[in-house]
């Protein structure tokens, strides 16, 4: 299995997100991390791109032993900003544009192993926020042949929130890789392990397009972003959720609860280890 984790690399000023980058790699080849996620949200991104990755921490990420993920807009729909799922064309070609933007500079300074988008915020029939979503992959899909990209189910605000769409959206999206925040999915059903087990069982079908499982307990009351290693009264089980989506080699297991704590890193992934032996 293949773990990573996203430190909240937070830009104070380009010394100190070079040091937060340099610490996250040492996090990660201490614990045995393959993967170090980055995101990327409005305000980073019109700070400038080169601003935020260029000369040093680009340095620092080449000569890094791991590989990292992109995490892309997880702000936008906090921000009411444009998205790719924007049912109204202007603004989803800025969204895209953002898109092409930050592909384009990536895929010619370091490229990076999966691009994870956000789908952004809802404020109109869903139907026609996931005929756009499916648009904007197929425009990027066109511009950039084989680019390793992945969906989040996003926040409660978003399109794919609800667990019927999001396996809706992945039946009618043949090619859309996804990735699953648990914790939103078992919001989604009221928090009910029967109605979210009875749903993984069909996501199985996905399991080969399942490029991260970005890893999130959540019980009744309780916000879906909690760590795993917290005791909580009907929280998410771990084991079942990987004894039904199965083992799948190239499923990607996210910490992204924790940030840079080296010791709640430790406890993250003793938690999934339990759960692997359970």
């Amino acid at each position: 299995m293949r773990f990573a984790f996203n430190p909240r690399l937070i830009p104070l000023n380009r010394r100190s997100y070079v040091q937060q980058l340099q610490l996250a790699i040492e996090n990660a080849v201490r614990l045995s991390f393959d993967i170090i996620e980055i995101s990327l949200g409005l305000e980073g991104y019109e700070l400038g791109l080169e601003t935020l990755f260029g000369g040093d921490f680009f340095d620092v990420m080449k000569s890094s032993p791991t590989s990292y993920h992109l995490h892309l807009f997880h702000d936008t729909a906090k921000k009411s900003g444009a998205s790719l799922t924007d049912i109204q064309s202007y603004p989803r070609s800025l969204a895209l544009r953002r898109a092409v933007q930050v592909v384009e500079f990536f895929e010619r300074r370091h490229p990076v192993e999966m691009y994870v988008v956000h789908p952004g915020l809802r404020y109109g029939p869903t139907a026609e926020h996931l005929a756009s979503l499916r648009e904007s992959l197929q425009t990027l899909d066109s511009l950039f042949p084989g680019l390793p990209m992945a969906v989040e189910n996003g926040d409660p605000s978003g399109p794919l929130a609800d667990f019927d769409t999001l396996l809706a959206f992945l039946d009618a999206t043949p090619n859309a890789r996804f990735a699953f925040h648990t914790g939103l999915a078992f919001q989604s059903v009221g928090t009910s392990r029967r109605a979210f087990e009875d749903r993984l069982g069909y996501m199985r079908r996905f399991g080969e397009r399942l490029a991260e499982i970005r890893w999130n307990n959540t019980a009744p009351g309780k916000q879906a972003t909690l760590p795993l290693h917290f005791s909580l009264e009907d929280g998410l089980d771990p084991g079942k959720v990987i004894r039904i989506l199965g083992r799948n080699p190239g499923t990607v297991h996210l910490i992204e609860t924790v940030g840079n704590d080296a010791a709640a890193l430790v406890r993250e992934r003793r938690a999934l280890h339990s759960a692997l032996v359970a």
